[in-house]
């Protein structure tokens, strides 16, 4: 049954599933593996057949790393939407994400008054569990006292709030919403991909790596447990980090100092010709026997110059 399921996900236009991304195909895999491993646990259940999983995998190809360039990102900070508050809004707490070191939107979400102490916001990090400490930064500063609310609970209230009516939503609707609003701002710019918060929370770290920051600390920032998982998060370097580093390397030790790159030669020195000078002429008749020696030897040095 477990094969049939899967083949179920693998077909396309019958089935319908040629919506479905390699990864979605895999998810819902994993989960169903899940649920199954948690009720035989429950249950206490010993199979003497193997694993119905095993050998059953989805082939994900490696996700596309999205982040800003840096001028994409100036004119997002500088950009403003006087016509659509809610974008306006939507835009604000995409760079609060950039600026609280590449927080995620779930743990923004939650964010409560009383996770602000003495210039910091101190949270646990919902994916890691990993407490964390992020100084507030003016522009956080600035962000966080546009939408609070005197006695309120959350730092970002209207993130919980309906656009039309009164009640509460939930997290994964709330960040549907501000996602919808980002895309049409990436639109504006021109962007080649859709703007999420995922572009802005990765745009954080592929800048710090940019910037010579060790990968262990943009880790730490992440509240990643592992080294690797900052890896894998960041992907592969960007071309012009390397492009950079590989003519770093050849100037140091392969080319000349005339041709490194990005630095102007310098102009070959003139050689000014300083005309030969003829030794003085002077009559020996007129001069001691000292003065005859010594004359005579300047003009022989002269002559062995010449």
């Amino acid at each position: 049954m477990i094969q049939e399921f899967l083949l179920w996900l693998l077909q396309d236009e019958k089935s319908g599933n040629d919506l479905l991304s390699p990864g979605t195909r895999d998810f819902y895999l994993r989960n169903l593996k899940a649920m199954y491993n948690s009720i035989k646990k429950d249950l206490r259940y010993r199979s003497r057949e193997n694993n119905p999983f095993d050998g059953l995998h989805i082939s994900v190809p490696p996700t596309r790393k999205r982040a800003l360039p840096l001028r994409q990102l100036r004119k997002l900070v500088e950009m403003d939407l006087p016509d659509s508050p809610e974008q306006y809004a939507a835009l604000q707490i995409s760079l609060f994400l950039f600026y609280a070191r590449g927080m995620c939107f779930v743990d923004v979400f939650k964010l409560e008054q009383d996770n602000v102490h003495n210039g910091y916001v101190q949270y646990i990090r919902s994916k890691t569990q990993v407490a964390l400490q992020v100084k507030i930064t003016p522009e956080m500063h600035e962000i966080m006292r546009r939408y609070k609310r005197n006695n309120g609970r959350w730092v970002f209230p209207f993130l919980h709030e309906k656009s039309v009516g009164k009640g509460e939503i939930s997290e994964q609707s709330s960040l549907h919403r501000l996602n919808i609003h980002l895309k049409a701002i990436g639109e504006k710019l021109g962007l080649p991909y859709p703007l999420t918060t995922y572009v802005m929370c990765h745009s954080w770290a592929s800048l710090m790596l940019e910037s010579g920051t060790e990968i262990g600390v943009i880790s730490q920032s992440l509240g990643h447990t592992s080294l690797q998982t900052t890896e894998i998060y960041l992907g592969q370097l960007s071309k012009t980090k390397i492009d950079k580093a590989s003519d770093c390397m050849l100037d140091k030790l392969i080319r000349p100092e005339s041709k490194r790159e990005g630095k102007p030669r310098p102009k070959r020195a003139t050689v000014t010709q300083i005309p030969r000078q003829e030794p003085p002429t002077v009559s020996l008749r007129k001069l001691s026997f000292a003065s005859k020696c010594k004359s005579l030897l300047l003009r022989f040095i002269f002559l062995v110059m010449r």
